[in-house]
């Protein structure tokens, strides 16, 4: 194994973090706004960190009747703290 490897996979990241991009996501989101029901997002929504240095973010979203909304946002810069 090289000793320069990444640290890639789930980041540890507040859920309240990932509520702030959700909420911005949901609302672009046309499919979420034809159905016009009530989204919950879930706690298995989550950051990755990739091997390039780049993250994608997965948003996971319940609704009425089990219905699932998921979207994944690739390739994002983003200052983790």
């Amino acid at each position: 194994m090289s000793v320069r490897r990444r640290h890639t996979g789930r980041v540890k990241i507040e859920f309240a973090k990932i509520e702030a991009f959700a909420a911005s996501e949901l609302a672009n989101n046309a499919l979420a706004a034809a159905k016009g029901c009530d989204w919950a997002l879930t706690k298995h929504s989550a950051l990755y960190r990739c091997r390039n240095g780049l993250y994608t973010l997965c948003l996971i979203w319940h609704g009425p009747n089990r219905e699932t909304l998921t979207t994944t946002m690739r390739n994002l810069r983003l200052d983790v703290a």
